[in-house]
């Protein structure tokens, strides 16, 4: 019963319910995922609103994108069907998230883009997003909200990502165990539990994957656990826990020149005259992450409530590099409350949302020589605390004529402290301690949005986005503190129009944008190839993304197919550096690198109704510079995957899923993630060549 409450309520748009998201709501099935337009509800800032009736650019991405569309078990496929969206894994285990453009600010990792599960920040207060500690089998969506949303969620200028976990089935204890094999050692299993019983939602999910690697050195080991339950505890109060665990490893292969990439891309990064090869310094990385949080909402009435949530969170670190051997251990702690007061029968229904968010975060980093993958002398010795808050309110008001307005305004400040101890054979010197506090910022955004009938919207956005410099890139990679980096600012101007045709079997969703991005954060490396991070003038970046589908059999007619769509993705950008002098060489109205200009992704999607399905994905991206001078550009990626597999119930308790997956099917030498501005142009981070995947899911319900 509770699961149907929840789905009704969340469904009806009557209430604002990120706590009761929690309770895990089933996410869409075959069926579902061909609702119409106007029925696809989306969480983004807060409004639980139907997708055509939300004033902001958002991609959706389901279970059939995340686990069953891509048969090797990574997230990253599926991010790059979203237009406006480029993820990248430089090695087995090493994500990077760019979210119209932001990866300039990534040689590896996640920054600048704020993540949540429903209420819970996964971000930490120091900017960085440990996005390769979620197994995507664990995941039942995933909403991204494309360019600056501070005005809910705090510092970023990239975008904001939602997760979700696997739906629960109301009333009904399921099973699934899963299993996979392919080529290069892959081998995966994992089990998933989900039970609906006695008012409460519980989930709780294994997953391990492992695989030797395509490249030399490129390994990877990973160990996932999740716990999600949910607990009405009274009709007015619902409680809710997040818990995550993480075990990872992967060996880091080490960017190669073109030469060495066309010679061999098979190959590790070599040694030179002056460093050794990744394989003779064993060079990798050792993550454990830990993750816990607690949500409390409560209802004081159908207009009234607050969903509060506190986290902590605890990552074990440690990375044998070329050049050294870094240790890292940091504790998180943090909270988020908002709460919702609506007023739907005045002359201008309106829904006001007021909250708070505090992140704190402190990390103790010691770098030692790294000798053939073993700690040595210690190099540095340090302390840093990052603190981050934010004070939101958002109204959404209801016009004449079929208009809604949105209005937003956040307070955000950010601050660091730094310690750096001396080390022995310095002698006994006194510590050095240091502080960064940046000048608190007010975030406001503005939307209108639209409707024309029930199947065609159109929104206008303005909206403000700050980034401060994150803990890794005040603190450059050979150690130190740096005191001279500033944050980026930035102007989001936005306009886009959704809507279906055709009983809602065609739609589509265009969105035109221009960022103006100031003191815009750019990487740099030292001939060592260590890191580190300044400020590049400003860019002006300009796009547009489109999505478009087309459903040639109608899910409520009688037919041998349940689907059958073929659908488009296309990004279309023109991002510049302004006002930006690199020495004495005037780099303004250079491409920023790492932006391909257009970005086409196009599927197809069918399934029968006897269990048969296939899906098809073709990919392609046009070359794009890989330095700031544009003296360097990538290759043309062409991607062509595709997965079959047949899935049917056995009885009344039991559904077999079995699927065999291609990847590269064009068998293309590419690099998926290069290293931008690289220290002796090592660029290059192969991809596999044509590979493959089988894999089989058994489940149980009851």
């Amino acid at each position: 019963m509770l699961n149907r409450y929840l789905s009704a309520v969340i469904l009806s748009g009557l209430i604002t319910s990120p706590a009761l998201l929690f309770a895990q709501t089933p996410t869409p099935s075959s069926l579902d995922d061909t609702l119409q337009l106007n029925e696809v509800v989306v969480r983004g800032y807060a409004t639980n609103r139907r997708l055509l009736e939300t004033p902001a650019s958002v991609g959706l991405l389901t279970r059939r994108d995340l686990n069953q569309r891509f048969g090797t078990p990574t997230i990253v496929p599926s991010l790059n069907t979203l237009p406006g969206v480029r993820a990248d894994e430089r090695s087995p285990g090493s994500y990077r998230l760019a979210i119209r453009g932001s990866a300039i600010r990534s040689p590896f990792g996640v920054r600048n883009v704020k993540t949540y599960w429903n209420e819970l920040p996964l971000t930490d207060a120091g900017g960085n997003t440990p996005l390769n500690a979620l197994d995507v089998r664990a995941l039942g969506r995933i909403e991204v909200i494309k360019g600056p949303s501070g005005s809910l969620y705090g510092a970023g200028t990239g975008g904001t990502v939602l997760f979700s976990g696997l739906g629960v089935p109301a009333g009904k204890t399921n099973i699934e165990l899963s299993a996979l094999g392919g080529s290069y050692g892959l081998y995966g299993n994992g089990v998933a539990v989900q039970t609906g019983k006695n008012n409460s939602a519980i989930s709780l999910s294994y997953n391990h994957l492992q695989s030797d690697g395509y490249r030399e050195q490129s390994a990877v080991v990973r160990d996932n656990i999740s716990l999600i339950g949910s607990f009405s505890v009274s009709p007015k109060r619902t409680i809710s826990v997040l818990g995550l665990y993480s075990d990872l490893h992967y060996q880091t292969p080490g960017g190669l020149t073109e030469a060495q990439f066309r010679a061999n891309p098979r190959a590790s990064r070599p040694a030179t005259a002056t460093l050794p090869s990744s394989a003779a310094q064993q060079a990798g990385i050792y993550q454990k992450v830990g993750y816990l949080g607690f949500s409390h909402e409560y209802r004081w009435n159908d207009r009234i409530q607050n969903t509060t949530v506190i986290y902590g969170s605890t990552t074990d670190f440690a990375n044998p590099f070329i050049t050294n051997y870094e240790k890292r251990t940091d504790q998180g702690i943090g909270g988020r409350t908002i709460t919702q007061i609506r007023f739907p029968n005045g002359p201008l229904p309106t829904t006001f949302t007021v909250g708070a968010e505090l992140l704190r975060n402190f990390t103790v980093d010691r770098n030692f020589g790294n000798r053939g993958g073993t700690p040595d002398t210690t190099q540095t010795d340090e302390e840093l605390t990052a603190r981050q808050s934010t004070v939101f309110a958002q109204a959404e008001t209801v016009l004449p004529a079929r208009f809604r307005l949105t209005a937003g305004l956040s307070r955000n400040d950010v601050r660091y402290g730094f310690t750096r101890f001396p080390v022995r054979s310095a002698g006994a010197l006194p510590a050095t301690t240091l502080t960064r506090n940046f000048s608190p910022v007010w975030l406001p955004r503005v939307a209108l949005l639209r409707t024309f009938g029930n199947n065609l919207s159109a929104f206008a956005s303005i909206s403000t986005g700050y980034s401060a410099p994150s803990s890794q890139e005040v603190r450059p990679s050979a150690g130190g503190f740096n005191t001279t980096l500033d944050p980026e600012l930035g102007t989001n101007y936005e306009v886009g129009l959704r809507g279906s045709a055709f009983n809602s079997r065609f739609r589509f969703d265009v969105t035109l944008y221009q960022f103006y991005l100031r003191q815009t954060i750019v990487r740099r490396s030292n001939a060592a190839g260590a890191e580190f991070f300044v400020n590049a003038g400003r860019t002006d970046q300009r796009g547009l993304e489109a999505q478009l589908s087309y459903d040639f059999i109608s899910p409520y007619k009688a037919s041998s197919f349940s689907l059958l769509r073929i659908w488009h993705s296309m990004t279309l950008t023109n991002y510049r550096f302004r006002d930006y002098q690199q020495g004495t060489t005037d780099l303004s109205n250079n491409r920023v690198p790492g932006v391909a200009p257009t970005t086409l992704v196009t599927g197809l999607d069918a399934e029968t109704r006897l269990g048969v399905y296939a899906h098809v994905t073709f990919q392609f991206l046009d070359p794009f510079p890989l330095t700031d001078a544009n003296t360097v550009t990538s290759d043309p990626t062409r991607l062509l995957q595709a997965t079959v597999g047949f899935r049917r119930p056995l009885g009344q308790h039991w559904t077999l899923d079995i699927y065999a997956s291609g990847d590269n099917l064009l068998n293309q030498t590419y690099s998926l993630g290069y290293d931008l501005n690289a220290v002796g142009n090592r660029f290059y981070n192969a991809a596999p060549t044509r590979n493959g995947v089988g894999g089989v899911r058994l489940s149980v319900k009851w």
